[in-house]
């Protein structure tokens, strides 16, 4: 489960949820998310000389092809032709885009790869790649099952990536009389042989194939793209054919759907090579010709060789199948005796009802019984135990996890503690999470603390066998800027220009523009923009594994990932879903990370113990802070937009947080489209129904659908739908190929809307509700999932700041923000926060007493207590009570040692191990000679001040790194001379900022604006702590170092800046106008003074509306975070 881009602009969501007619136009943000195939129209030719292709390759040969295989199908559709079959480089990657494209044409797929062998290495960066081909098509399941085991075996035995390794005699066995040899192309055995050792040479090639795969499997290939040779060739190889009793067989070698294609086939050729199309002139193909033909083309081109076209059909006839059929089932689970799966899982659940429901009642019973018997009649109860197992696991050896997503909507994920959302108690539809109706399996995401993910994996690997658990893999797509950088590196221009055109792009998304808002030449853009999407190469998906009763290298080739021990399979997520695939998501979440290091931090502390469980509930004082939004660090609600709508919001419940996290989407609300729902919570707008039934599902969100099982609600109660029609209906409306499967749902829709007294407009509204909402609304069950952690993460960060930041230093890199603007909020918190230092540090940042012998908890007590008072109403001018809350007053934030840039954990793991068996250290040639660290090292810690312990100033320090770490262990102590530095001058607080921020990135007592308040307040330029209670309306000047700069998919152009000076932040607001006039100001400067109009809201909500940037010049290194 996660974000979604709406389908239709902010302003016709508004309108629609609000129940006026939305307008005609609509524009949809682009989307790098991958959508269900949806078949465009193509009339297929009546007439054609019946022909397959069985010989092309797509963009999954990487770098290779130019086409992806969806457009392979559609041309041959377009085409006619009778099959086709998917040949790329010594994997299956793109064969199930390739399959679901084709279920919607009458092309027969056929599945096969291209072998590479005798390679060397692997061969990227070589203009022509070195090593034989060896084309294999697999004859049906069978050969396809042993297709994926051999190319699985020969990744594996690689040894690393892009470099498998062929056995030809394993070959001929793994074969097992199931494939269809095709000679190949110029790389192909044969044609290698009859170009080295002429007819004889050949001869004897052609006769080990067929010794090893038999005659009946063997087919002489002949291709023609235009060579001056290929005409002599084929006579060549057609004479060998005839000579052996051996088939020919025609083929076109296809590596693009069209001729359009051909300049982006030679760019991407040029890209692998590694070198400019010029510097890769004299290898490439003579004649753009390996594009799909018709029948009636290759009958033309094959015309004297007979039967070469017409054998094609037969072969595809023989040989294609549904991919489907290919898929695996779940690996058995272990139960006790006497019980089956089904058995055990009711077992398991109603054992926990006593526990979990206490009261329950019929209904509840009911709802629960309901569950089992979906489960059961789905077969998929082996499903759920082995997630169960997975949860238990982690929860034995103590690690922080929480399911999220749509299995929060079930009742037995509650009982089996997969999610600590209780579905009966917020009412959520079970079959938002499985439907008797729907083909596919449950999907369950579970997080895990991200430090300790990989423990979870590795038990799920011994646990099932790695021949049956097997990671998928995430497909590199093409993004605007690698695209512009590999197409400008392809066409010639210097690396200087290929980074500047592609620090030009802004936007995370295309298409790339050419219409002089950048410097892009047009043809690189052109280009570039073809290459968008296209596959770039496989990485590891976060957390995604799949489990099968038979070996995943048996039905997805396996091969090594970048990362030393890892091995993915070729498909991603998607694939692997179609397929049928179960695919188990074990995430890593930093925040779970973050929580888990404050709550040791806590105990190890005041020696007070929380769990996520334990902590104070409903407690007002968090709920203030959040209406402050006082929210930086706070999981979910720290971004710009996040922190806009707190206060208006004002959440003072549980519910507000799971609404607060569902309103704000990629492409927050603006330019005047106030979701309807803030308006009705701020008393703008009364609360309404447009039916008496409406009131119980939308009464918890005042009137207005916010969540998708809301639309499913609406379905249910004013449409007397049932829950699966009900669902079917979310579902097939995100999809345009599903309206036709689901026209009848909505006629019954209409028709109990109709008994309910609606019809006509009112219908209509309601029916354009669950529509804009289909794709666009956020689940329930995932925002009650993450609403736990919002509010964790608050009241550690009210109670426990000092901790809460150690904890968000320790998880880094997370979150929106960098470790400098949290430790600076912190520090605005009351916060003490210490550089690194040698003898008091530890690997990572931790909390050390302020006084020695001063432990122990401060503030309220009453903070503690379970039940906590009502919460009320909250009061904007009531004084900030923040400080009162901390329960950790008597402590400070330490920087760890592997925070300084250079070090690392592993040197700081050492250093702080021989600092506690060993004792302290007496100077620098002692830690030289106890952890053998090296000059650099040693600069890296003096630079950071780590060396202030010793008596040793930085510029001391510094100097001394040399002769010190000349002491090594082998030398003879005392035979190195300390050379007496000389008296250095005293830093000034500029320059220790400098070397704070130059070492560990994060400033412990200053700002870079405090240095030049001086001369921005002489010019009239206000603070952020101004700002909030200057004259709203008036023309203002601001400054700050610039942290963000963000453009949303849906905010028309505008672009949002974040400032930071010493006091806070200040959120910028560019129109596209002001942008593109200040567009290499706004870029490229690290810090700006912006002039601009001052916008404060009733509820504080602080905007500067730029009309002049002008960049600001410190000196210090500063990195912002852009367009993320």
């Amino acid at each position: 489960m996660g974000y979604h881009n709406p389908p239709i602009p902010w302003r016709q969501l508004e309108g629609t949820l609000t129940g006026r007619k939305p307008p005609a136009e609509q524009e949809a943000p682009f989307s790098w998310k991958r959508a269900p195939y949806q078949a465009p129209p193509i009339v297929r030719p009546a007439h054609v000389v019946p022909y397959a292709e069985l010989h092309a390759h797509s963009s999954f040969s990487f770098l290779d092809g130019a086409s992806g295989p969806v457009e392979l199908v559609e041309e041959a559709e377009r085409l006619g032709l009778h099959g086709l079959a998917l040949t790329d480089h010594d994997g299956l990657y793109g064969i199930v885009r390739f399959a679901e494209a084709a279920e919607a044409t009458s092309v027969k797929t056929v599945f096969g790869a291209e072998l590479s062998l005798d390679l060397p290495a692997p061969q990227k960066g070589v203009p022509d790649p070195v090593g034989s081909h060896l084309l294999v098509l697999a004859r049906g399941e069978a050969g396809y099952h042993r297709l994926a085991g051999a190319l699985t075996a020969a990744q594996l035995a690689g040894q690393e990536k892009g470099r498998p390794v062929y056995d030809l005699d394993g070959l001929s066995d793994q074969a097992g009389g199931d494939w269809v040899i095709l000679t190949g192309c110029r790389k192909g055995t044969i044609r290698q042989a009859l170009r080295a050792g002429g007819h004889r040479e050949a001869s004897r090639e052609l006769a080990d194939l067929v010794e090893r795969f038999g005659r009946d499997r063997v087919y002489v290939e002949l291709t023609d793209h235009g060579g001056p040779l290929d005409s002599t060739h084929n006579d060549a190889l057609a004479t060998l054919a005839a000579q052996a009793e051996l088939p020919v067989i025609a083929t076109g070698n296809v590596h693009y759907a069209a001729p359009v294609r051909h300049l982006l086939a030679q760019a991407v050729a040029a890209v692998r090579a590694n070198r400019s199309l010029d510097e890769l002139d004299g290898w490439l193909p003579a004649a753009g010709t390996a594009f799909l033909r018709s029948g009636a083309e290759m009958q033309a081109l094959f015309a004297r060789y007979p039967g070469a076209v017409e054998r094609t059909v037969e072969l595809a006839d023989d040989l294609a199948f549904p991919l489907r059929r290919a898929k695996p089932a779940l690996p058995k689970q272990e139960v006790p005796d006497g019980h089956t799966p089904m058995s055990w899982l009711r077992r398991l659940v109603w054992q926990a009802v006593p526990r979990k429901y206490p009261d329950l009642d019929e209904s509840g019973r009911s709802r629960i019984e309901h569950e089992l018997d979906v489960i059961e009649a789905k077969d998929f109860p082996g499903y759920f135990l082995i997630v169960h197992d997975i949860v238990a696991e982690a929860r034995r050896r103590g690690i922080l996890c929480q399911g999220r997503g749509s299995a929060a909507n079930s009742a037995v994920c509650y009982l089996l503690d997969i999610t600590a959302v209780d579905a009966i108690f917020y009412r959520l539809p079970f079959e938002r999470f499985l439907s008797s109706l729907r083909e596919e399996e449950p999907d369950i995401d579970v997080d895990f603390d991200s430090d300790r993910r990989e423990e979870i994996i590795q038990w799920v690997f011994e646990r099932y066998g790695r021949e049956r658990a097997a990671q998928v893999c995430n497909v590199i797509q093409y993004r605007p800027k690698n695209a512009v950088r590999d197409i400008a590196k392809a066409l010639g221009y210097s690396p200087g220009q290929q980074d500047a055109f592609s620090r030009d792009i802004e936007r995370w998304g295309g298409p790339i523009g050419a219409d002089g808002s950048n410097d892009i030449p047009p043809q690189v853009a052109e280009l570039a923009n073809q290459l968008l999407k296209a596959p770039r190469h496989l990485g590891i998906h976060s957390g995604g594994m799949v489990l099968t009763e038979r070996p995943v290298g048996e039905v997805v080739p396996i091969e090594h990932a970048r990362m030393p021990g890892r091995t993915v399979i070729q498909w991603d997520k998607d694939d692997a879903a179609w397929m049928g695939l179960v695919k188990f998501d074990l995430l890593g979440l930093g925040m779970l990370a973050a929580l888990q290091h404050c709550f040791d931090l806590i105990r190890a502390s005041t020696g007070e113990t929380w769990e996520l469980a334990t902590l104070p509930k409903e407690e007002k004082a968090v709920y203030d802070m959040l209406c402050r939004a006082d929210s930086i660090g706070v999981f979910q609600v720290e971004s710009r937009a996040q922190m806009g709508l707190l206060p208006r919001l004002q959440p003072r419940k549980f519910y507000d947080l799971a609404i607060q996290i569902a309103l704000i989407r990629p492409g927050p609300i603006q330019g005047g489209a106030v979701h309807p729902f803030v308006r009705r919570k701020l008393g703008a707008e009364p609360v309404s129904y447009l039916h008496p039934k409406l009131e119980p599902v939308l009464a918890r969100t005042l009137g207005v659908p916010v969540f998708q099982e809301q639309l499913m609600q609406m379905a249910m109660a004013v449409g007397e739908c049932s829950g699966e029609d009900a669902d079917l209906l979310r579902r097939a409306m995100g999809s345009k190929r599903g309206l036709e499967r689901i026209e009848s749902v909505r006629e019954r829709l209409y028709a109990g809307m109709e008994r309910n007294g609606l019809v006509g407009e009112k219908a209509d509204i309601i029916y354009r509700q669950i529509q804009a909402f289909a794709n666009f609304g956020f689940a329930e069950s995932h925002s009650l999932s993450f609403a736990l952690l919002v509010y964790a993460s608050s009241w550690i960060k009210l109670h426990y700041p000092a901790a809460f930041l150690a904890g968000l230093l320790r998880a880094q890199p997370m979150g929106f923000y960098s470790a400098e603007t949290l430790t600076a909020d912190a520090r605005r918190h009351g916060v003490e926060v210490r550089r690194p230092d040698l003898q008091h540090s530890g690997v990572d940042a931790g909390v050390e007493l302020l006084d020695p012998g001063s432990g122990g908890p401060t503030g309220m007590d009453a903070c503690c207590e379970r039940y906590q008072p009502s919460v009320g109403e909250f009061d904007p001018a009531a004084p900030d009570e923040g400080a009162r809350h901390r329960r950790d007053g008597r402590f400070v934030v330490r920087l760890g040692l592997a925070g300084v840039h250079g070090i690392g954990k592993d040197v700081a793991a050492r250093i702080v191990a021989e600092r506690e068996t060993g004792g302290q250290y007496r100077s620098m040639e002692d830690l030289v000679r106890r952890t053998g660290v090296t000059e650099t090292q040693l600069s890296a810690l003096a630079t950071a001040g780590a060396f202030d312990c010793l008596g040793l100033t930085r510029r001391q320090a510094l100097w001394r790194a040399g002769t010190a770490a000349l002491d090594q262990a082998e030398t003879l102590p005392g035979t190195i001379v300390a050379l007496q530095p000389p008296l250095f001058a005293e830093q000034t607080g500029l320059e220790r900022l400098a070397d704070d921020l130059s070492s560990t990135g994060v400033s412990v007592d200053d700002h870079a604006i405090a240095h030049i308040r001086g001369s921005l307040a002489a010019r009239g330029v206000l603070t952020s702590a101004e700002l909030r209670t200057f004259e709203a309306g008036r023309r203002v000047s601001a400054a700050g170092l610039v942290t963000h700069r963000q453009r949303p998919s849906t905010a028309s152009g505008i672009t949002f800046v974040n400032l930071e000076d010493e006091f806070g932040l200040i959120n910028v607001v560019c129109s596209a106008g002001l942008w593109k006039r200040y567009r290499r100001v706004a870029r490229s400067s690290a810090a700006l003074i912006v002039r601009g109009k001052l916008e404060r809201s009733p509820e504080g909500i602080v905007n500067l509306l730029a009309d002049r940037l002008e960049p600001l010049t410190i000196d210090v290194a500063h990195h912002s975070r852009d367009f993320r």
